[in-house]
């Protein structure tokens, strides 16, 4: 056997390995997470933010488990079923990021208390993200793609040829994602960092808010995770990946931890809301955000329900049921 023919015959079994890794892996989240789901989803109101959730937790799993049976041998097909399944990959993951932008987005809104400047320029950047993408791969991934097969033992590999695509035709869409992605992040601690400061004035204590915490570090870590999947995309498409094995395991790796954040940001952030305010309102954890001052602080609240909009019945309500006040609550949610 030549060296050629082991290369590639080595490159097709730890292919494999990393393609039944992805998929393991994936279905053990997806169990994991089911019953919150459940609880947190879809025995809840539904609201905008839940479809948001579908779109994100379902386009992310259908990107991803056909894009890692799509690169396995275990299933075999026609090339013809080949680009389909290689289509539906691309494009699935197209609807995640887009999804899993707008969430990230929504986010960063509700911490800067819904600023219209803020909605527009990450508005602007999202709309020029999606664009580029969906230029480009209609260009290039569209249904017009071409195949190349090579025969390696008894089996085949089918490797996807832009011929017209020009060489730097993937940094034109990893780029305005990297935009977007560092804006986000630096929005994000920006906020965290001002708020952190106020509360210390105030108290002599670094006691920042607890949800302005999660969502922090949840969009630092979305930020560097989606960072290395662009690096990661761009070192793929630049190189056969049976030249490198450690990109491929590199691929896989951050395809793992890429699909479950933004289920689990979503999950995360209801479940610590239900359990503070214990259901009291019906609120729906979403990305709205209602600000009450207190000693010149904003006290950050995310819910689609704005409570100081309900007038007396809300306060009439809670003072009836247990003879909580509402201004109590808002204190209690910017103690957090």
């Amino acid at each position: 056997m030549s060296s050629d023919l082991q290369s590639a015959s080595e490159f097709l079994f730890t292919n494999d390995y990393a393609s039944l890794v992805v998929v393991t892996v994936v279905v053990y989240d997806y169990i994991l997470t089911f019953s919150k789901e459940i609880e947190y989803v879809w025995c809840r109101p539904w609201t905008w933010v839940s479809t948001l959730f579908v779109i994100v937790r379902y386009s992310g799993f259908c990107w991803i488990m056909t894009s890692a049976l799509n690169c396995s041998s275990f299933v075999h097909g026609l090339l013809e079923v080949r680009t389909v399944s290689f289509l539906i990959s691309t494009w699935a993951f197209i609807v995640f990021l887009s999804a899993a932008d707008l969430v990230m987005i929504l986010r960063v809104y509700a911490m800067w208390n819904r600023s219209r400047t803020i909605l527009c320029v990450l508005s602007l950047i999202y709309v020029l993200q999606v664009v580029t993408s969906i230029v480009f791969n209609g260009i290039y991934n569209n249904p017009a793609t071409d195949f190349s097969v090579d025969r390696v033992l008894n089996f085949s590999f089918c490797n996807p040829s832009f011929t017209n695509a020009p060489p730097t035709h993937n940094v034109y869409i990893v780029v305005p994602r990297l935009v977007l992605g560092a804006t986000l992040m630096i929005l994000t601690v920006f906020q965290t960092l001002k708020q952190s400061f106020e509360m210390y004035k105030l108290t002599k204590a670094w006691q920042p808010n607890r949800y302005m915490k999660v969502l922090a570090r949840d969009g630092i870590l979305y930020f560097f995770v989606n960072l290395l999947y662009q690096i990661t995309s761009v070192l793929c498409q630049g190189e056969p990946l049976s030249n490198n094995a450690s990109i491929l395991f590199l691929n896989a790796v951050v395809d793992i931890i890429f699909y479950p954040l933004i289920p689990r940001f979503i999950i995360s952030i209801r479940e610590l809301y239900a359990h503070d305010i214990q259901g009291r309102f019906h609120i729906d954890t979403g990305f709205g955000v209602l600000s009450q001052p207190n000693d010149a602080v904003s006290i950050i609240v995310f819910t689609d329900i704005d409570l100081g909009r309900q007038g007396p019945k809300v306060e009439e309500d809670m003072d009836d049921s247990d003879g909580v006040s509402l201004e109590a609550v808002v204190e209690y949610m910017g103690q957090v």
